[in-house]
């Protein structure tokens, strides 16, 4: 059975999928190794690449038609791929979509990538380029397949690796796929909450259940319900919860810097990017 699998840079998404064909036998397809080979031959950063793809669509329609070709190939094989757009491509899988926080993505991008092609002078470098990357994708793949990435209607399973170690990750990711495997899957949001952001200051906790009600904005989680909620996750430690997705409506988000700076002190941890 296929799964694909996709997600923000510095996700985990590489090492997930090792797991995958390690632990349980899948062959691994990725598109990221196609595009990191490029560019390395180039002699030119992956950033440096999606800015050149913004103008040149010819390695895209490269990745498509491998992806399309690999799916025929291996059907009815254990597959997972590791790839932007899989999940558009291969229609008939699982569909992941990861998420982390940027500062986490930096730090781990800064401190655990090696390749050549990929050099940042600091964990801040690192994360304002990967916040530039996935903007850069995110534009081109709405411009040439009109696919909006950040659609989390597009996937069945929506998992934040901000605060999971890589096992964490993975024991989530297999679970959920044996309950896929068996039917009637209810597609879920399972978020960090020290990846949310308080929409208001002031408390909104208007349903009656323990749901925490989000919007997506500049590409991140802001609860418009469910403040008091998120506050309790943090004090307990909690490193995942399930979220709901409202329809987004920006003038929801009416809180300012300084109130986020506030929202840290009160729950002892630091967002260390801010979408506003």
């Amino acid at each position: 059975m296929y799964i694909t699998i996709n997600g923000q840079l510095g996700s985990g998404k590489s090492e997930i999928c090792k797991f995958f064909k390690n632990e349980h036998g899948f062959d691994v397809f990725s598109t990221g190794r196609i595009q990191r080979e490029r560019a390395q031959k180039q002699g030119i950063s992956t950033l440096e690449m999606n800015k050149e793809s913004g103008k040149d669509y010819s390695l895209d329609y490269i990745i498509d038609n491998a992806t399309v070709e690999f799916a025929k190939e291996h059907e009815g094989e254990d597959v997972i791929f590791d790839s932007r757009l899989a999940w558009h491509f291969v229609p008939e899988s699982f569909k992941i979509h990861l998420l982390v926080s940027p500062a986490e993505a930096g730090r781990r991008v800064f401190c655990n990538r090696v390749t050549e092609e990929e050099k940042y002078s600091s964990q801040q470098d690192a994360t304002n380029q990967l916040v530039e990357r996935r903007k850069l994708e995110a534009e081109r793949y709405l411009k040439v397949y009109n696919v909006v990435m950040n659609d989390y209607s597009n996937y069945n399973l929506i998992l934040d690796t901000t605060s999971l170690s890589i096992k964490e990750v993975c024991d989530i990711l297999y679970k959920e796929y044996q309950e896929y495997k068996n039917g009637d899957y209810k597609n879920k949001i399972l978020a960090s909450p020290k990846n949310i952001y308080p929409a208001k200051k002031v408390s909104s906790d208007h349903n009656s259940d323990e749901t925490i009600d989000i919007i997506c904005y500049n590409d991140a989680m802001f609860a418009v319900d469910g403040n008091e909620r998120l506050r309790k996750a943090n004090e307990e430690g909690k490193k995942i919860i399930e979220v709901n997705l409202i329809p987004e409506n920006k003038d929801e988000v009416e809180i300012t810097l300084e109130e986020l700076y506030e929202w840290e002190k009160e729950n002892g941890f630091e967002f260390k990017y801010y979408p506003l």
